[in-house]
């Protein structure tokens, strides 16, 4: 099975760039899934019910959540409930949605997907996402030995330790969260694919999404300023993965890199 994974999709510009390029990208690489981080979708912190359905309809199969899942203020998240859409599963049950999903393709093959979020330097007080995630990942491969992992965290050594505890059976642990793809994509000695950070897929002449001016002013007076998305730039960040449908364990991650220009 060959899957893309997208990095986050932050605001009008990642949006924008889905809309251009998936579509497209996804027949040139032969991809049979397509799974995306959504939770900077909305004007770069959120998702709404509405941006939920056009990432869907430009082509996600699955569309992972982070810390700011349930950051758009007074939101119906009844789409949370959706199979399609996935929040970190170790924030406290009573949430609306769940943390993983099996997605079956047309051909009967199916990939399950567990979104989780690390506690380092984020909410430390959050379920343990090692234990939540280990018993996940048993149950979906009780129905699909191919399994993939959205690890939304801050801290480098949270993800690739989750990755190695998970080594064998997720086919794949992809790093989300610092907008920045990182450069040490491998397959695991027992054959789970990671990546630190898989990036952003947005506004390229930006600070992790936003302008920059008002992050500058922020870090030179230390008091707080309001962050606007930038739409300066249009890139594309995500890997692709080979997965095998038998065995479950990854072949092959690419990095997917790509500057965009809208027509």
């Amino acid at each position: 099975m060959k899957i893309l994974f997208i990095g986050d999709i932050f605001g009008n510009v990642g949006r924008r760039v889905l809309a251009e390029r998936l579509p497209a990208l996804t027949q040139e690489h032969g991809i049979d899934v397509c799974v995306g981080n959504g939770e900077n979708v909305s004007g770069g912190r959120g998702m709404t019910k509405n941006l939920f359905r056009k990432l869907r309809k430009y082509g996600l199969n699955v569309i992972t959540g982070g810390n700011h899942s349930f950051s758009v203020a007074d939101n119906d998240f009844s789409f949370m409930d959706e199979p399609a859409a996935v929040r970190p599963l170790n924030y406290p049950p009573a949430n609306p949605g769940h943390g993983s999903t099996l997605f079956t393709l047309t051909d009967g093959r199916a990939i399950g997907v567990v979104n989780l979020m690390g506690r380092m330097f984020m909410h430390e007080s959050f379920d343990c996402p090692f234990r939540a995630g280990l018993e996940a990942i048993n149950e979906l491969r009780k129905q699909t030995p191919v399994v993939l992992v959205d690890f939304h965290a801050e801290a480098s050594s949270e993800k690739a330790a989750l990755a190695h505890y998970v080594d064998g059976l997720a086919g794949a642990v992809i790093g989300t969260h610092t907008h920045v793809q990182t450069a040490d994509e491998r397959i695991l000695p027992k054959g789970t694919a990671f990546i630190t950070d898989a990036g952003m897929t947005g506004p390229e002449n930006s600070i992790i999404g936003m302008k920059p001016e008002g992050v500058v002013k922020k870090y030179l007076l230390q008091t707080y300023v309001r962050f606007e998305p930038s739409e300066d730039g249009a890139m594309i960040n995500g890997v692709i993965i080979d997965i095998d449908d038998k065995s479950g364990k990854a072949s092959s991650i690419k990095r997917l890199y790509e500057r965009v220009s809208f027509t």
